[in-house]
């Protein structure tokens, strides 16, 4: 079964600043070209100023199909480092949750573009041909390096949109993929956010072939298109100002000409964790 959907789990979706970054009692502006009513030009200032590098750790107790949650479940570190404008993993953690993307990250990203309502970075990432589009970093099979580009835009202070586009770098048949995703953050309380998200997945033939070649009979005769839906719910909780744990559930399925190959065309996945946040 095909994984979630990259936004799902990709650092997707940018906001100001995430519900855990706030102070108590701080209220929020709803349109994102126009300041926080709250925030003074010191607090812009010391949100502005970031050390030169930082890092993340922690881990969660995933599961990528639950159907099979005996035989999927387990635990998993989270290691990320930035420095500057790059990021290894899940960088300082700051992205990682911001944007709901509660996964082990394999890339190796560079930030281009910053701003208050956009944002683009470029990444290489390790991927395995049949891991599909929401594994995560790669265990076993052939793999490719993938180049990556993300570019986000926020709607207002909680609706959010995104494009990942993906491309096979060394030639090794995973073809080209964009995915389109939307999100809507919904504040519970100065310390706990809940997001919602879902997306499409469009790739090329030799994508979708090599992804589900040895699992789909008649995966050979799969066409360039959007093949792929996912839904993601996501609770991210503040416990102080450097720990924080979360937790999160995935849809997914396929559509299209995938949908009628023989086979499972559903999945859910989940996971509860836990991060340090050394800034």
């Amino acid at each position: 079964m095909h994984g979630p959907l990259p936004f799902i789990h990709w650092p997707f979706l940018m906001q100001d600043r995430p519900v855990w970054e706030q102070e108590d009692g701080e209220v929020a502006s709803e349109d994102p070209s126009k300041p926080d009513a709250n925030r003074s030009d010191a607090d812009t200032a010391h949100t502005a100023e970031k050390p030169l590098w930082d890092y993340a750790l922690g881990g969660t107790f995933k599961s990528s199909d639950l159907a099979q949650f005996t035989r999927t479940a387990g635990l998993e570190p989270v290691v990320g480092l930035r420095y500057g404008r790059w990021k290894l993993g899940i960088g300082d953690g700051t992205e990682w949750l911001r944007f709901n993307s509660f996964r082990k990250d394999s890339s190796l990203d560079y930030k281009w573009l910053d701003t208050h309502r956009y944002s683009l970075s470029l990444s290489l990432q390790l991927h395995t041909l049949t891991g599909g589009e929401g594994s995560d970093a790669p265990e076993s099979g052939l793999r490719t390096v993938r180049g990556r580009a993300v570019a986000n835009m926020a709607i207002t202070r909680r609706w959010q949109a995104g494009l990942a586009f993906t491309q096979d770098l060394l030639g090794k048949g995973d073809g080209s993929t964009l995915g389109f995703g939307v999100s809507y953050a919904w504040p519970l309380d100065p310390r706990s956010e809940l997001v919602l998200n879902a997306g499409l997945t469009w790739g090329t033939a030799g994508h979708w072939r090599n992804a589900y070649g040895p699992l789909r009979l008649g995966a050979d005769t799969l066409r360039t298109g959007i093949d792929s839906w996912g839904l993601g719910l996501g609770y991210k909780h503040r416990l102080a100002r450097h720990w924080a744990w979360f937790g999160s559930l995935g849809f997914s399925g396929d559509m299209g000409p995938l949908a009628e190959l023989p086979g499972n065309h559903k999945g859910r996945s989940g996971q509860i964790g836990l991060l340090y946040f050394h800034r």
